[in-house]
């Protein structure tokens, strides 16, 4: 994913080389500690934008891997940021998950109007889902396959559908298959169900991510 990111990211322009990542659970915190120890970003300051402090402490401390790093890392709540209308960042990634927003597709347009800076001298990416594709036989898939109907799938819709918004503003949308850590996904649970039953799986089995 970093990545995509540095290849999605221009070098910057002007004295404004602010990075933004909207919502950091595991997501946006692993960004914000990729982005601060990877050396093409090693100029740039980076802001974790949050809809509340509750996390501010714990993301710090996943993030933060020495004190210089605190001179280029932030923690703000979206709140703040907006109040500060002046405050305008070259790169914002949007990577909060659906389920903190009634309107995800206006949350996402929102993000790109008010934080994205308005000359788009950077980039604006919003991090979507593989699952927004139809795939009705397993088939091998790419950004121009078909994907599923809005309408009639509503919890894929709100993600088609704030691509659309992010893309219309001059935005991209990058699809993840998925959100895994060494503790986090499928695997991790039937690691787990083997060592509590003693179960013995093939050793040329696959774990469907």
């Amino acid at each position: 994913m970093l990545a995509s990111m540095a290849t999605a990211f221009s070098a910057p322009t002007t004295a404004k080389a602010d990075i933004a990542v909207v919502g950091c659970g595991v997501l946006g915190t692993s960004l914000c500690k990729q982005l601060l120890s990877h050396p093409d970003f090693a100029s740039r300051s980076i802001t974790a934008i949050t809809k509340s402090t509750a996390r501010h402490d714990d993301i710090r401390k996943q993030v933060l891997q020495s004190d210089a790093d605190g001179d280029r890392f932030a923690v703000k709540t979206l709140d703040d940021v907006l109040e500060a209308p002046s405050l305008a960042f070259q790169d914002v990634v949007f990577c909060a998950p659906p389920s903190g927003f009634d309107n995800y597709p206006s949350a996402v347009k929102e993000a790109a109007e008010k934080l994205w800076a308005a000359d788009k001298s950077g980039s604006f990416v919003f991090t979507s889902s593989g699952g927004v594709y139809e795939g009705l036989d397993g088939e091998t898939v790419d950004e121009s396959s078909p994907t599923l109907d809005p309408e009639t799938n509503p919890r894929s819709g709100r993600m088609i559908y704030a691509e659309q918004e992010a893309i219309a503003l001059g935005g991209c949308a990058l699809r993840l298959a998925g959100l895994y850590t060494l503790d986090r996904g499928a695997h991790s649970y039937w690691l787990k169900k083997c060592q509590e039953t003693g179960v013995q799986g093939r050793e040329d089995g696959i774990v469907n991510l």
